[in-house]
């Protein structure tokens, strides 16, 4: 079985996988996938913290996508087994007693930022580091007020990756945000690691998980790496010789190095900033800002 770990260009259909049946559930009215798409909206646009404090202050996020699966959705017990994610991983309902959904978004980075970026430099720019760091903070704050904006509603709510106990161990989470992603519908995986959107790869995930009930976003796709022709067909593949650590390959991504290459390589280059972190798998690609047109070709998913 392959996962985002391990991967190839012959990869088969992955069995712990049955993507056409999205449980059914009847959504409560106290709050839709629409509300809170136009709640973080207006966050993104009018919160001054969407900005890095370098080169004039440029926003790091734009308006993000927003999904929602169910909490009963049988793929959360499989992120469990040990070539998914691992047994470390919680199910919602082991966050959140009497879950019923899990609301999940992704914001894209500016095209400002991404494009900044420099193609050939062995390291990413000032602003995109800074984006990296301040960005998570802001999807901290974005979390949080995701969690208050349910309250308000009359739910609960928890962000699982603000959570104090929350902890990762040899690379496995307690909870994936992409992988929750992957069952609220709203990407499949790159052989480099990252969800490919509608909106391409080039951003960061944030979740909860509520006891408010709303509608499951349906997954229109078939196969974890769907959005990304290389599994399928060996065509594109570029974010491999993208890799300043060569740590993405056809048979499998290297976390290690990645983390050692962000961490300790990139973190020394800006450490009088106190920054760290590559991009180059995220910029310069066919997925960046969208599902890369041969993927389109080849799945199901209309082209938005």
């Amino acid at each position: 079985m392959t996962t985002p770990q391990q991967t190839a260009a012959t990869a088969p259909p992955s069995p712990w996988l049955d993507l056409q049946s999205t449980p059914a559930s009847s959504p409560s009215t106290a709050l839709a996938r629409e509300d809170v798409a136009a709640f973080l909206a207006g966050l993104v646009r009018d919160d001054p913290r969407n900005a890095i404090p370098e080169s004039g202050h440029p926003p790091i996020w734009e308006a993000p996508l927003v999904h929602v699966a169910a909490a009963d959705d049988p793929l959360w017990e499989t992120l469990k087994q040990p070539d998914v994610v691992g047994p470390l991983h919680r199910s919602p309902g082991e966050w959140l007693a009497g879950a019923r959904s899990v609301i999940v978004y992704f914001l894209p980075y500016t095209t400002v930022l991404r494009r900044g970026y420099p193609k050939k430099s062995f390291f990413p720019s000032l602003e995109w580091v800074s984006g990296r760091r301040n960005g998570e903070v802001f999807n901290n704050v974005t979390r949080r007020a995701l969690v208050r904006l349910v309250e308000r509603h009359g739910g609960r709510a928890v962000a699982p990756s603000n959570e104090e106990d929350y902890r990762a161990e040899k690379m496995r989470p307690m909870w994936s945000e992409r992988h929750a992603g992957f069952i609220a519908g709203l990407g499949t995986f790159g052989i480099h690691g990252a969800l490919i959107t509608e909106k391409g790869c080039s951003g960061r995930m944030g979740s909860i998980v509520t006891d408010l009930e709303l509608a499951p976003t349906p997954r229109p796709y078939s196969d974890i790496y769907e959005y990304c022709p290389y599994p399928s067909s060996g065509k594109c593949g570029a974010c491999i010789p993208r890799c300043p650590a060569d740590a993405i390959a056809p048979q499998a991504r290297d976390n290690q190095k990645c983390v050692v290459h962000g961490r300790d390589t990139v973190g020394e280059h800006f450490r009088p900033w106190g920054y760290h972190s590559c991009g180059h798998c995220l910029t310069w690609l066919p997925c960046v800002d969208r599902i890369p047109p041969e993927s389109l070709r080849l799945s199901k998913t209309p082209s938005a």
